[in-house]
């Protein structure tokens, strides 16, 4: 796929792109938010200076999504904080009757316990759609916000059924597993190994998988897709068939400068695996020209 007007597709080394970071934290912690207690895992430069990026993985997915892109931002110089949102890997909370309002609260509780007034927002999958409610609901807390991943708008090019099989069902046979996630999840292209690893290590909340989808369902699209005002990052996947990449073209048709839309070659909805170098350089360069 060759660049346009409003397509950057990006392969690019990391060489020169790190800053020089000699240490990095991380930390798996509980946040007491007084409605719901929430735990989260944090990635950190051994820095006072690192911006805070607060990060949401996919429906029903723990902060696990996050791992090979996290060290990455953090040996970038940034402090990522991946929130299990309510009733995933111990997270507590009220599951019924949400909205995505609901789970942006959380976010901002998670913020304020933090101390952070303004920082960076992520969300993966459907935490995308959180992501964008939390910066149309608290526009001046936002500096920016990156999705990777990211649906809403196109409906899924995968058999329906297939994804949530994969996700809601822990019975399947490994093999099952494995056919699901490669048609589904991954890139023709990703090594058969990455994706029997997925696979094997693969855990879902069904229940918070459910309560989220309630969420979405609850709160229309005009209230969120938007994702405020400030600058959008969209990083997603060439193959991607369950957020096919022309919601971001639609996005980028709608919303000009203010959105940046990378396209990954040989990556899918599982692109932060796949490709962690490219979606992190991505990240990176677009923090750098929308600092805190």
């Amino acid at each position: 796929m060759k660049p346009s007007r409003y397509l950057l597709t990006l392969a690019l080394p990391l060489c020169g792109i790190w800053l020089d970071v000699s240490a990095q934290q991380r930390d798996f912690h509980r946040i007491d938010i007084g409605h719901a207690e929430l735990s989260v895992m944090e990635w950190a430069a051994d820095s006072p200076e690192a911006e805070l990026i607060l990060a949401l993985p996919g429906s029903g997915g723990d902060y696990s999504r996050y791992k090979r892109v996290a060290p990455l931002l953090a040996e970038a110089g940034y402090r990522l904080v991946v929130i299990n949102q309510r009733g995933i890997m111990g997270s507590s909370g009220e599951l019924e009757d949400l909205t995505l309002h609901d789970l942006a609260d959380d976010v901002i509780a998670v913020a304020d316990r933090l101390g952070a007034d303004r920082f960076h927002m992520a969300g993966w999958a459907f935490g995308n759609r959180t992501a964008r409610m939390l910066a149309t609901d608290y526009p001046d807390r936002v500096a920016s916000v990156t999705l990777i991943a990211a649906g809403g708008i196109v409906p899924a090019l995968t058999e329906s059924g297939e994804l949530a099989s994969l996700l809601g069902n822990s019975d399947l046979p490994f093999t099952e597993k494995v056919r699901l996630a490669r048609r589904t999840l991954f890139s023709p292209a990703t090594d058969d190994a990455l994706v029997e690893e997925y696979a094997r290590e693969l855990n879902y909340w069904p229940e918070a998988r459910v309560a989220q989808g309630q969420a979405n369902r609850n709160t229309p699209l005009e209230e969120w897709v938007a994702g405020g005002e400030g600058p959008l990052l969209m990083v997603m996947g060439e193959d991607d068939l369950t957020a096919p990449i022309e919601n971001g073209k639609i996005m980028k048709t709608e919303y000009g400068d203010r959105l940046t839309l990378v396209v990954i070659p040989d990556a899918g909805h599982a692109l932060g695996l796949e490709k962690p170098d490219e979606t992190a350089a991505a990240i990176v360069e677009f923090l750098k020209n929308h600092p805190l």
